[in-house]
């Protein structure tokens, strides 16, 4: 005959609160993996949602401003003037850069990101002011201006260009610009 050999009643109960407080601890580090990724991701949000990066305009500190080369401020302080403002405020995302192959580097001012009290000095039905310069060996002058909704650099085969959008939501006219050593064709 067979005989059965099963553990005590109390060996049981032992080996199930064994498996408990592993399932509990192996629960509780899964809901602390999850807790952690979401408050890592909500205070990511939370930083990008706090001043610059929510959208809202912020005073330029005169700190920020000061390391702005010439021509941006110069820039700057003309749009300031004509929209009538007494400082000036940018959004998030008002200067945007790209580094060309041949070690120059390209900076688009959005001026539809700079707070405008007269905003018909930098907007037109046609979009708005934006102004891209190129740095080169400490010199940094203008390349191309517009009037448009958007511009985007990138760079294609190795080469810098200006992705120009003229309407808002019409992609047919979006044209592509690409640097030629001195302008933007």
């Amino acid at each position: 005959s067979r005989t059965s050999v099963s553990a005590s009643p109390s060996s049981r109960i032992e080996n199930l609160d064994r498996a408990v407080d592993v399932g509990l601890r192996e629960n509780s580090m899964s809901r602390f993996l999850i807790a952690a990724l979401i408050c890592l991701t909500a205070s990511g949000a939370l930083a990008r949602a706090s001043g610059q990066a929510s959208g809202r305009l912020v005073p330029l500190s005169s700190r920020e401003y000061d390391q702005l080369s010439p021509a941006i401020r110069s820039a700057l302080d003309l749009a300031k003037r004509a929209c009538g403002d007494e400082y000036i405020t940018v959004r998030n995302g008002f200067l945007r850069y790209l580094q060309g192959g041949t070690g120059e580097e390209f900076t688009a001012v959005h001026f539809d990101q700079i707070g405008c009290g007269n905003r018909a000095e930098v907007c037109t039905s046609g979009g708005c002011l934006h102004r891209v310069f190129v740095s080169r060996v400490g010199l940094q002058r203008e390349v191309w201006r517009g009037n448009v909704f958007e511009i985007d650099m990138l760079t294609v085969s190795g080469v810098p260009a200006l992705e120009v959008h003229c309407g808002a939501f019409d992609h047919s006219c979006c044209k592509r610009l690409i640097w030629n050593g001195t302008r933007f064709r």
